[in-house]
């Protein structure tokens, strides 16, 4: 007999094997289809992108942060609203070209991003963009965070 991928001489009647059986059932009956039918938005019929279902707009956990302000954030998080604020410190930071190292010492295995201004001098009705400005956010080593917390470092 002859394998039905390679052609070479076997004792198997239709293959000589596993990888030949393998390769040539691959060809032949693909489990995959190639490329993929484009998606779109559930809400408003927007392209989008990966396994996604609803666009940014329509997606109801999408948050605009340029917009919130302080007051609407602490009625959403009772209790967790500075860590939320300090997250998106920390997202926007990541996101600018400043350095990514504490700007004291230039330790950069691991910096904090700390607000100059505190959170809790802000009023109630300042946008959380207006928070975590990038002029208000600096990048420093976990010792000199401690101490600018504790006021032995200013700017």
């Amino acid at each position: 007999m002859k394998c039905k991928h390679c052609g070479q001489t076997t004792i198997n009647p239709a293959f000589c094997s596993r990888s030949c059986a393998a390769s040539y059932n691959n060809q032949k009956f693909p489990k995959k289809r190639k490329g993929h039918k484009p998606r779109y938005c559930k809400h408003c019929r927007i392209l989008v992108t990966g396994r996604r279902t609803t666009c940014d707009i329509c997606n109801p956990s999408y948050v605009d942060w340029s917009c919130l302000t302080l007051s609407e954030l602490r009625a959403k998080a009772l209790y967790q609203h500075s860590a939320r604020v300090r997250q998106v410190a920390r997202n926007v930071y990541r996101r600018s070209n400043q350095p990514k190292q504490c700007i004291i010492c230039g330790y950069n295995k691991h910096y904090e991003v700390c607000h100059i201004r505190p959170i809790q001098d802000f009023a109630e009705d300042t946008p959380i963009a207006q928070i975590n400005d990038i002029n208000n956010l600096v990048a420093l080593c976990p010792n000199h965070h401690w101490e600018f917390d504790r006021g032995l470092l200013t700017f």
